[in-house]
């Protein structure tokens, strides 16, 4: 086919300058020369054709570039830093090499800043630079779309601060590169008196209203440069950067707790509400994020114990003695004088404080805090151990402020397997100490090298557990964890052999049970006392929900996300001649076969069952002979 109206042209057959050219154009990029000894820069093809306020020429170009406006302000530094390595740059094994980084070029007809990626040769000799030939690569768009990926991994959605990862990661960071000439920073946080009231009165909406408006308050207060973060439902932390002097921070303070002093109301119900701060001081007070966090927490606590919406400074003097709301000329602090307690005798503390709150939940989850704060620990858990399914359940739980919480709906959908790897390493590490039965690992990341992703995710870096049991009954557990590995002393595991003893006959006693519950665990206790092997399946997933002591003591590991097949025998399919599949969905049909799935061929019989706790799943149970 042809058309005499059709010009034909040349089609190159190698690189040339009319290629390079074309290529540039597609890809943004425009390339330079750049002659040192005379600071002249040249552009090779026209800047008119680009996107960036560029003259076809720069002299002197290094000064037009760190000193002009040609670049951004706040990348000035970034590109000064540049040109310095540069300029210092020797290397005796090549005369050239490769420098590139990134920075905001003033775009053309007043478009703002464009993001571009520099990238340069620089040739040199033994007495420096001579001549750089680079390029400029327009980025705008992708650097735009990774700032804005960062921003949302890093910033809370209601107030527009940092999240807690993201506040502790900026302000380490920046204590990093702190030296003794520089002005020291001031660490506060920042936590509302009453929100939980108006929260609860007014809606979740409301509250959040008061939560945007209180970030917006911190925000008026300090500056552009300090960091600030949301670390917690109504909790906040502010690094004060270059603090001038404490007359201006008491100033800021002062201001802020003016502004927050308030009374909302709605539905003619009126509620106050304000703030209290705890300042802890760098370097005196810590020199990290956790240690200078640590203090501010006590300052804290004294801001609410003098009657709140006040703040205080750290000082020494709050170890050892405390503050109360009645007495401000000799305060003493209710949680020191606790914590103080319960490290001098702890069972009595415990009994103590049974009979006043005659509660035995509060008792519990007051004492989680305690050991937490006494062996500066960063998870405390008691988890119930529930028969019918083989499983442990989280019941209660302290958090330090670097821990993770395991019971959170979050943790639980996000990181499903690696909370079950989680329980198969404690789990799997259970043995009899002089302690009880323990499962104690001083460094899981060494021990458990396999499972290092799931230990960093649910920050696991040793554990002491210890179960807890009643009249031979496993009730559960009590555990200790660490995000880093760390000894157990002969205290810390003398105190949990003694706490787990508590919760097992007085505190988590299961006296209370109701009649229903009492008769299914009486079923079990039945089932579990039987030499056969006897186990309850899921008919659809093939998940156990029960098995009894039999199967429990030939097991090697347990896994509670396993199939029976796989559990039991290793297997990756059903058994052969496995029954569960020939029962009908709720028939009341009994199956008679021989199975050869421990080794051996032995008679099992089959049927369908109801279980307490699963009465919505289609179960089967299966007695098999032992042998």
């Amino acid at each position: 086919m042809s058309d005499s109206n059709v010009t034909n042209s040349a089609i190159p057959t190698e690189f040339s300058t009319e290629i390079y050219g074309a290529l540039s154009d597609v890809e943004n990029i425009i390339y330079f020369k750049w002659t040192i000894e005379n600071d002249y820069m040249e552009f090779m093809a026209p800047v008119e054709n680009c996107d960036y306020d560029l003259l076809q020429s720069v002299s002197p170009a290094s000064s037009a570039f760190f000193k002009g406006d040609i670049i951004h302000p706040d990348d000035r530094e970034i590109f000064e830093t540049f040109f310095d390595q540069m300029f210092w740059m020797q290397d005796t094994k090549n005369d050239h090499k490769l420098f590139i980084t990134k920075a905001r070029l003033r775009g053309k007809g007043g478009n703002g800043y464009l993001w571009v990626e520099f990238r340069l040769m620089l040739y040199f000799n033994d007495l420096g630079p001579v001549v750089a030939f680079g390029c400029i690569c327009n980025i705008n768009v992708k650097q735009l779309w990774q700032l804005e990926l960062q921003h949302s991994a890093e910033h809370d959605v209601l107030t527009g601060f940092y999240n807690k990862t993201a506040t502790q990661h900026h302000i380490d960071e920046y204590l990093s590169t702190l030296t003794a000439t520089d002005i020291p920073p001031a660490f506060l946080i920042i936590d509302a008196d009453g929100f939980k009231a108006i929260n609860d009165a007014f809606g979740h909406l409301f509250g959040d209203g008061v939560l945007t408006d209180m970030g917006h308050e911190i925000r008026g207060i300090f500056r552009q440069k300090d960091i600030v973060g949301r670390i917690g439902g109504d909790e906040f932390v502010v690094l004060f950067r270059e603090m001038p002097s404490l007359d201006v921070l008491d100033k800021r303070c002062t201001e802020l707790l003016k502004n927050l002093d308030r009374t909302y109301e709605s539905n003619n119900v009126s509620l106050p509400f304000s703030i209290s701060v705890g300042v802890a001081l760098y370097p005196e007070h810590g020199t990290s994020y956790t240690e200078l966090f640590k203090r501010a927490d006590r300052a804290l606590y004294e801001s609410k114990s003098l009657g709140k919406n006040r703040y205080s400074i750290y000082h020494s003097s709050l170890i050892g003695r405390s503050f109360s709301v009645e007495s401000e000329r000799d305060p003493q602090h209710a949680e020191d004088m606790r914590q103080k307690a319960f490290q001098d005798n702890m069972l009595e503390f415990i009994l103590n404080l049974l009979y006043e709150t005659q509660n035995p939940e509060v008792t519990v989850q007051v004492c989680l805090e305690m050991f937490g704060k006494q062996y500066n620990l960063d998870r405390v858990c008691v988890n119930r151990f529930n028969r019918s399914s083989n499983k442990y359940s989280v019941a209660f739980e302290w958090i330090s402020p670097n821990g993770i919480s395991l019971n959170s709906e979050t943790i639980v959908k996000q990181y499903p397997f690696f909370v079950d790897r989680y329980c198969n390493i404690v789990e799997s590490n259970y043995h009899p100490s002089p302690y009880g039965v323990t499962s104690i690992c001083e460094n899981a990341f060494q021990k458990f090298k396999e499972d290092a992703e799931a230990l960093e995710k649910i920050k696991l870096g040793s554990f002491a557990h210890c179960q807890f049991s009643h009249s031979g009954e496993l009730l559960g557990s009590i555990g200790f964890e660490s995000i880093h590995p760390r000894e157990w002393e002969q205290d810390i595991l003398t105190k949990i052999s003694i706490f787990s003893v508590l919760l097992g006959n007085i505190l988590l006693d299961r006296k209370s049970d109701t009649v229903a519950e009492k008769m299914n665990r009486h079923l079990q206790n039945i089932l579990d006392h039987m030499q056969e092997f006897i186990y309850v399946v899921d008919k659809n997933s093939y998940e156990p929900i029960f098995f009894n002591n039999t199967i429990r003591q030939t097991l090697i590991t347990s896994s509670s996300a396993q199939t029976c097949y796989k559990r039991f025998h290793n297997l990756d399919e059903p058994c052969k001649d496995c029954p569960v599949k020939r029962l009908s969905k709720d028939g009341n049909e009994y199956i008679d076969v021989k199975i050869n799935n421990w080794g051996v061929e032995t008679p099992a019989r089959a049927y369908n069952i109801h279980w307490e706790d699963e009465m919505d799943k289609n179960l089967a149970l299966i007695i098999q002979s032992s042998f």
